[in-house]
């Protein structure tokens, strides 16, 4: 129901470069990644297995494919975010301007000296290079007939080594067949992301939706 939130997004690379900002790009091939996955873990086997049979070179737990990173201002991964302030117009205009005028979207600001700027670039930014506004969509649950529904909130630590087919699949194991609490399930998979390879921090949270039968007739 999601896709994949970074820079490398039309929209928001869009949106950087209307504030100024710049995207780098670049390839990788992960290969450091297969020297920390855990071959002991069933469930490691079964995703390189899959992985290997029919999406070699695609799926993300392969330590073989090539990955795109895009870096807003050629520095963080992400073009939304909470924190990150060296990135926000509020934190970079004169406290006077904020208080008085709260147009820090409109006003510019200048960029901080940790930025490795592309020649010719002026120094200077126009809104939110990293906007804390979040991405929101709204989508149906509880329809009739459709009983064991569940959501996945990840980190990228899950999501760059699980692809979300694997990451529900196992999910809907954990939770339908291995009868385990989504507090327990969680944990399962934030234990199967590190025995994958993943190096970054990795933060899961799976909810699990009860629904009870209503008679329309009483």
């Amino acid at each position: 129901v999601t896709e994949t939130h970074s820079p490398l997004l039309p929209e928001e690379e869009e949106r950087i470069n209307a504030a100024n900002g710049w995207i780098m790009k670049e390839t990788e091939i992960p290969t450091g990644q297969i020297h920390r996955m855990d071959f002991f873990d069933e469930d490691v086997v079964d995703i390189v297995k899959r992985c290997f049979a029919d999406r070699i070179g695609q799926h993300r737990s392969d330590p073989a494919r090539s990955i795109q990173i895009a870096r807003t201002c050629g520095d963080l991964a992400v073009s939304r975010a909470i924190g990150d302030r060296d990135f926000k117009a509020a934190y970079n205009l004169p406290t006077q301007a904020v208080v008085e005028q709260r147009k820090e979207i409109a006003m510019s600001w200048d960029g901080p000296s940790v930025f490795i700027y592309p020649d010719g670039h002026s120094g200077r930014f126009k809104g939110d290079l990293v906007s804390s506004v979040p991405d929101v969509k709204f989508f149906k649950i509880g329809q009739e007939g459709v009983v064991d529904e569940f959501l996945i909130m990840a980190c990228d630590g899950l999501w760059d080594v699980m692809d979300a087919d694997d990451a529900v699949r196992i999910a809907k194991n954990l939770l339908f067949d291995k009868k385990l609490s989504a507090k327990d399930g969680a944990e399962r998979l934030a234990e199967l992301a590190t025995h994958l390879g993943s190096s970054d921090n990795i933060t899961v949270i799976l909810i699990r939706f009860y629904w009870e039968e209503i008679d329309d007739k009483k």
